[in-house]
């Protein structure tokens, strides 16, 4: 590796996005005593020089070392007792450097990794619609990882041994700078040939990376919805794709794999070829009395010393080339910044009525057209608001626009008269409820779920919440009732029993705003009577907007408005806009119908 490449390396943590600060001081002393183990290297071959030149030759001893013994015998153990001393001290700093330097890096790169998780979690829906669960979890796993594996690993020994190189080189330029510099006359090849393998191998480790990002993302796709895929007889199908995305990746690691096996092999060539050529030329000076034996011997000696540290270099070109590639999508995603601004001034209010205000508000997402346009709305507190109309007509993105899950593209919502870009984000949060059609459970009991987010935490908050709507008899009566695990997203519920926490869990948050998107589609009649009934419950006193293609559910209690194509067209009650030729009469019609369809003997 080159002076420059080195530099680079200890430079990791600017390139790799990495925090040094907790840990300067495990990083300085592991790099202290890397130091220090590449100081021993340096004078381990002396003692070996001194014994050949100074006890079997009978050479004067340099005058720095007029202490020792004057016999042959006396200095033998004195340097004998060197060699071990420093082979003692070589194995210390040996240990000392990798533990402070691999805990450093585990420290740093667990904190990348919360960092990174962090980050996504903020990020908009936008941000999250554009990319694939998949692969944001193959850069959160496997490519943490693999730069973990450089930090922790590479690092700690590409200092040291990178020290080496250069120490030994520095020496033999001091002893005979002739000699080295000769000997060293293949240096400047093994460079070309590490920058041309290091990029070709960090090229072919960042198309594996992207490949596994992809087969990961196909295999969450199939797992989450495996039921589709059972019911449609494409285990085969899905298999056949799973393993040709993945047989990229293999593919890629393979070509990485056969460049990193000609890299070892060319280094070990070069270095031999240069110890050769020490031996060759080192011997004739030793016969024409320009060197000593010992001399000889420990040019030799640095040049083996260095031959060690080179081949491992080598081999670790392959684990930094993957934690480059690794490092650059993951440092793709930390320079992405799509999350919802939050004011440099954040306000709150001491009281909520709950009046939600929309002034002309306009949506789109980027490089598409406008999914709401010109929406202008005042919905009074304790007001039941519902939304209908055709699919994507805009009513669940006007929804989304209450607790900032995004900002509209020209306009205002306003809380109480006030810009909800102006508030502080959590505490804007606070003041909403949201009721999704399929609620995505977390935690692992029922209990934990109904107080998830909430200001009440304990199980008995979770048993008063679902009292107050009454859908305590649904969760009483699962399996374990409140202590029941919810399976991975809720798998192990059904969706009604999901639809009975998220009312629960609502009621639990306490909010003056409740937002209620298609909160009972796809029940059946006796569930939809029991979440009906909660629902009416959780909309006592408090502003509701309410997202609904069920129009019977509206009948009564809601003022409607009705969207097409991001546009509101009508607004009134039930009874207002039946009574004559409107588009909700057209909707309700339709909705009728569907109903008596769908009873048994109506088609």
């Amino acid at each position: 590796m080159t002076a420059g490449g080195t530099l680079r390396l200890l430079r990791l943590h600017r390139a790799w996005d990495l925090d040094l600060r907790p840990v300067r001081a495990a990083v300085g002393a592991g790099v202290a005593l890397s130091a220090l183990r590449a100081c021993l290297q340096w004078v381990a071959p002396v003692p070996l020089k001194l014994v050949f030149d100074s006890v079997l030759a009978h050479h004067p001893l340099p005058s720095v070392l007029s202490w020792m013994p004057s016999t042959p015998s006396g200095r033998l153990v004195v340097l004998t007792a060197a060699m071990v001393g420093i082979a003692v001290l070589l194995g210390v700093t040996a240990f000392g450097a990798t533990a402070f330097l691999a805990s450093a890096g585990q420290r740093v790169v667990h904190d990348l990794r919360c960092r990174l998780f962090a980050h996504l979690s903020v990020q908009s829906r936008w941000f999250h619609q554009r990319r694939t669960q998949g692969d944001l979890l193959a850069r959160l796993g496997g490519d943490v990882q693999a730069m973990q594996t450089v930090v922790v690993n590479v690092v700690p020994m590409a200092v040291e041994n990178s020290l080496t190189i250069a120490g030994m080189i520095v020496i033999m330029l001091v002893l005979d700078w002739q000699f080295s510099l000769l000997a060293l006359s293949m240096v400047p090849l093994l460079v070309l040939v590490v920058r041309h393998y290091m990029a070709a191998i960090k090229h072919s480790q960042r198309q594996a990376r992207r490949a596994e990002g992809e087969a990961t993302t196909s295999a969450q796709q199939v797992l989450t919805a495996l039921p589709v895929v059972q019911a449609s007889g494409t285990e085969t199908l899905e298999a056949g794709r799973y393993g040709a995305l993945a047989r990229r990746g293999l593919d890629a690691n393979r070509r990485a794999v056969v460049l990193q096996s000609r890299f070892t092999p060319i280094v070990t060539v070069v270095m031999t070829c240069s110890i050769a050529l020490v031996m060759l030329i080192g011997a004739r000076d030793v016969l024409a009395g320009r060197l000593t034996a010992g001399d000889l011997l420990l040019f030799a000696a640095y040049f083996r010393g260095m031959y060690s540290p080179a081949r491992q270099l080598a081999k670790l070109a392959g684990m930094l080339g993957r934690g480059h590639a690794s490092a650059e999508r993951v440092s793709e995603i930390l320079h992405t910044h799509e999350e919802v601004p939050r004011p440099a001034v954040a306000r709150r209010a001491p009281a909520v009525r709950g009046r939600v205000s929309f002034e002309r508000v306009t949506f789109a997402y980027p490089d598409a057209s406008p999914v709401l346009a010109g929406i202008a709305l005042d919905v009074e507190p304790g007001e039941r608001r519902a939304f209908v109309g055709a699919t994507g007509s805009g009513k669940s993105t006007l929804l989304r626009l209450v607790p900032r899950f995004a900002d509209p593209t020209a306009g205002a919502v306003r809380l109480d008269g006030v810009d909800v870009r102006e508030l502080d984000l959590d505490w804007l949060r606070q003041q909403v409820a949201w009721v999704p059609q399929e609620l995505a459970l977390l935690r692992p009991t029922v209990w934990e779920n109904v107080v998830y987010g909430s200001r009440w935490t304990t199980r008995a908050d979770a048993v008063a919440a679902a009292r107050a709507v009454g859908v305590h008899e649904v969760l009483a009566g699962l399996c374990d009732g409140y202590d029941t695990e919810v399976g991975e997203v809720g798998s192990r519920l059904s969706g009604g029993q999901r639809q009975c926490i998220a009312v629960a869990r609502a009621m639990a948050r306490d909010a003056t705003v409740l937002l209620l998107d298609e909160p009972t589609t796809g029940m059946d009649a006796a569930t939809r009577s029991v979440v009906v009934g909660a629902l009416d419950l959780l909309c006592e006193g408090r502003t509701t907007l309410l997202v609904t293609h069920q129009l019977a559910a509206v009948a009564s209690g809601y003022r409607i408005s009705v969207l097409s194509e991001g546009r509101i067209v009508e607004n009134g009650t039930h009874h207002e806009l039946v009574g004559s030729p409107t588009a909700y009469r057209d909707l309700y019609v339709a909705d009728l119908a569907g109903v008596v369809a769908a009873m048994p003997g109506g088609a």
